[in-house]
């Protein structure tokens, strides 16, 4: 059957109003999202908010409830995953344990008749970039968890898919080698320029690698923007809530003294996000009248800073945070003033969430 193609422009993967149903529960709701060639695009959310079902559906490995799904523009919507030109990398590795790394790289393309030759070299081509030339005769049980993964995604790479897809593929392993396979995984997607979708629920993961999150929740897109917009500029509270770490501190801003912004129309009731780093301990001797008094119930010290974690003179709020430089235990049980920034706040509608 003659797949149908988007006219004009072919980006790289588009998803049109697609939906998943499990039965009466929907998990994915309307989906619209336009990935352009070469885009490195992070799918983020909590667990059980619809990314990975997503995921798994351009991948063709669930079907799709309501919608339609374009790969370089041919409609996949109903194709086989092998008729996709996908390749995929999941959480675990799911490398032959009988078969060494280089077989374990060529096995799709020694079904699919590819002559030895190019196997060979395209084998050849992926190893080099992984640097992993000197395991091809290591069997996968010889291999650390690291390796492991370098060659589940080596096994993607020799088949030149036209978009690669990673669910969640360095959960598995401990911090430090996650922060030096993000930089692999970076430097791979500089070095091949392949459209990229990648799940995760990690921030740094998606603030690292990402041209532009797309943030989840219960099945729906919140955001869709560049790390440094979605940070700087979160369209809701749910977002502000989500990225950031330490998270943002929302406020009810009838209970403090703060300056309204003039340039726009502000509604009835107000919710301000105030970033733990916008957050500064203010001289004694300067304190303002919208200083903001804490009591520090906890410090948890990170070597170049303090995050101070207490409570609010006059706030309801269970918890506020805020980073401040160098080794501040000496603050604990102790009342301090905090000055912010009044171009470092965030407004949000209390009653719709929505940003103004």
């Amino acid at each position: 059957m003659m797949q149908e193609k988007i006219p004009g422009s072919t980006p790289g993967l588009q998803l049109q109003g697609v939906g998943k149903r499990f039965g009466d529960v929907r998990v994915v709701q309307a989906l619209d999202l336009t990935v352009q060639q070469g885009e490195f695009v992070v799918l983020l959310g909590e667990s059980g908010c619809g990314k990975s079902t997503t995921l798994r559906m351009i991948a063709g490995l669930e079907e799709v409830s309501e919608g339609r799904i374009f790969i370089g523009g041919n409609d996949v919507t109903h194709a086989a995953p092998m008729a996709r030109d996908i390749a995929m990398v999941f959480q675990n590795y799911a490398l032959y344990p009988h078969m060494d790394v280089a077989q374990n790289m060529s096995f799709a393309l020694d079904l699919a008749g590819t002559p030895k030759a190019e196997i060979e070299r395209r084998v050849a081509d992926a190893a080099k970039i992984l640097n992993i030339t000197h395991l091809l005769a290591r069997k996968p049980k010889e291999l650390s968890g690291g390796q492991r993964q370098r060659v589940a995604i080596g096994r993607s790479i020799v088949r030149e898919p036209a978009v690669f897809l990673f669910d969640e593929p360095l959960s598995n392993l401990d911090a430090k080698l996650r922060g030096h396979m993000r930089t692999e995984l970076a430097l791979l997607h500089e070095r091949l320029g392949k459209t990229t979708v990648y799940v995760t629920h990690d921030q740094v993961e998606a603030m690292t690698l990402a041209s532009r999150i797309v943030i989840f929740d219960k099945g729906r897109i919140q955001q869709v923007g560049p790390p440094s917009e979605v940070f700087n500029q979160p369209a809701n509270l749910f977002v502000a809530a989500f990225i950031g770490m330490p998270s943002m501190n929302l406020l009810d801003a009838a209970s403090f003294t703060f300056a309204l912004p003039n340039d726009r129309v502000l509604p009835a009731q107000l919710v301000v996000g105030v970033r733990p780093q916008s957050l500064r301990l203010a001289d004694s001797a300067g304190v303002g009248p919208g200083a903001l008094q804490m009591k520090v119930s906890f410090v948890e010290y990170l070597g170049t800073e303090s995050v101070l974690v207490g409570q609010l003179a006059g706030s309801a709020e269970a918890r506020t945070t805020a980073v401040v430089p160098g080794h501040r235990t000496d603050l604990l049980h102790q009342t301090v003033a905090l000055d912010v920034d009044p171009a470092a706040l965030h407004w949000f509608d209390k009653a719709t969430g929505l940003r103004v």
